[in-house]
């Protein structure tokens, strides 16, 4: 019997160009949600790329979000799933600080969450998919299916970035490795200098950096353009019924930008001449700040998405002789940058250094005794040179010996003493490093994500209003070989998966 699969589709596009070709080489019944604004929905009405078994539009299903939430049914759900609802919608962006538009009340939040239940126990109970091929999740909605899924034993397929630079990996959750107990270490004896040759080539800091985001680097006249058919054609009435655009008017969102702009040069003059660009002669424990909104602290670690109550439990925990530095993350020049009340927040505990986005990790962690993290991977390029790190959530290399998991932030002191006479085994990382390598592939989805925006999305500045299927067509077939690679690495992990399951019911 063929496996039935689910595939969630937004308009980041990956997945359905790699449902497109996993249909050419996989026996297999696929069915889609799609997951973007009314009109792409039109586009996608009548295509015919590929043989979806049924399609759901997942906006046609949270409207009438005005009425009375049925919190039985809630609560009944929560106990049915094992899922904690208000963990996965309160720091959702759209529901917290950083919608700009729109304060949703407990009740729209609670009967949004009741129709996506509703709805997604409908797609799963009538299309009874065995897998479900989705993005890394980033929005509750996405978030709350793959949750679901997992829930009933179907076998998520979440295509995430490594943690080694422009290689992916696909697992059943982020920031884990499936089946990692199964795994084969390595007991080679190598030196920290040798690792850190060995995995030059996987420079993520270096791949990072060509995300392009918010239309940065595109035509100013392209942008222009786009904001003018966006006003005259895209903002209607249909528009406008997603609760994700509530409060959205023309007059506010061109208010909004052109403050942000104003926001983003001011603050960037306040960090060029504020910030310290050097590392001093002194002892310092290091912790980079997240980029905020981020689904590595809203989804990965929600408890901890407080970054400045972070950096004062760091700060009170250190030895006396000790600084904690703060660097700022380049990537939130596309947020337009934090408030200068945070960094001056930061700036005034007295043994806190903030430091200049520039200043090269690298540096940082050669030079600290100690890293910080959430969830990032700093931590993992802390033990490349020989540093222990602490980590506030999980991660995907959390089996280092080096790494601490805080579990209790009253323990933190403590911790902190025991890291600094601590010494990392390089073997340790090593073999590590192997097992990433060997669950991941080349495949760099920034640099997909870039192409997609540049043809379709005004480079990332605004969501396309068309989606022509001859065009994406094209497209898919120029970008043939990736998505071929990538649905044989899907294939590939629908294959381990079988394998374990046979093996557990043996």
């Amino acid at each position: 019997m063929s496996n039935k699969i689910l595939v969630w589709v937004d308009a980041g596009l990956i997945q359905f160009g790699i449902a497109k070709y996993l249909k050419k080489i996989y026996d297999c019944e696929l069915f889609a949600i799609y997951d973007f604004n009314h009109h792409i929905k039109k586009s996608f009405l009548n295509q015919k790329l590929i043989d979806f078994k049924k399609e759901w539009y997942y906006w046609d299903h949270v409207l009438n979000i005005k009425q009375k939430p049925d919190v039985e049914y809630l609560k009944s759900f929560e106990q049915r799933y094992n899922i904690n609802l208000c963990s996965i919608t309160i720091t959702d962006r759209v529901f917290n600080e950083h919608n700009n538009w729109y304060i949703f009340s407990r009740d729209e939040i609670l009967r949004i969450l009741e129709l996506e239940c509703k709805f997604f126990e409908n797609v799963l109970e009538s299309s009874e998919p065995n897998f479900l091929i989705i993005k890394v999740t980033d929005f509750h909605r996405s978030h709350l299916l793959e949750r679901m899924c997992r829930s009933k034993g179907i076998k998520v397929l979440m295509l995430e970035t490594s943690r080694l630079g422009y290689r992916s990996t696909i697992s059943e959750e982020a920031n884990e490795i499936d089946y990692f107990e199964s795994m084969q270490s390595t007991n080679d004896k190598i030196t920290f200098s040798e690792l850190r040759e060995n995995i030059k080539k996987y420079d993520r800091y270096k791949q990072a950096k060509s995300l392009r985001s918010g239309g940065f680097n595109f035509p100013m006249w392209e942008k222009i353009k786009s904001s003018l058919y966006w006003m005259i054609k895209t903002f209607d009435k249909e528009y406008r019924m997603g609760y994700d655009h509530f409060g959205l008017t023309r007059f506010n969102v061109i208010a909004v930008r052109f403050s942000n702009a104003i926001k983003r040069s001011y603050r960037s003059s306040y960090i060029d001449s504020a910030l310290a660009r050097k590392v001093k002669n002194e002892k310092f424990v290091y912790y980079p700040l997240t980029v905020e909104p981020e689904r590595t602290l809203s989804i990965s670690a929600p408890f901890y998405m407080d970054q400045l109550e972070m950096i004062r439990n760091i700060a009170r925990s250190i030895p006396v002789d000790f600084k904690l530095y703060v660097k700022e993350h380049y990537g939130m020049k596309y947020r337009h940058w934090r408030p200068i009340s945070y960094y001056k927040t930061i700036m005034d505990l007295p043994n806190v250094t903030l430091i200049h986005p520039s200043l090269s990790n690298v540096e940082l962690i050669k030079n600290c005794s100690i890293v910080f993290v959430i969830t990032g991977t700093a931590g993992l390029e802390a033990a490349y040179y020989g540093k222990p790190s602490i980590i506030f959530g999980h991660t995907s290399y959390d089996s280092l010996p080096s790494v601490h998991k805080i579990e209790n932030l009253e323990d933190l002191p403590k911790i902190i003493r025991t890291c600094l006479d601590e010494k990392v085994n390089p073997s340790d990382v090593a073999s590590l490093v192997k097992i990433i390598e060997n669950v991941s592939f080349d495949f760099d989805i920034y640099e997909m994500n870039n192409k997609i925006e540049d043809r379709f999305h005004a480079g990332g500045f605004l969501i396309s209003n068309k989606m022509p299927m001859d065009i994406l067509d094209s497209f898919l077939e120029e970008n043939k070989t990736t998505f071929e690679m990538l649905a044989n690495e899907h294939v590939k992990k629908i294959k381990q998966h079988d394998i374990y399951k046979n093996k557990q019911n043996v």
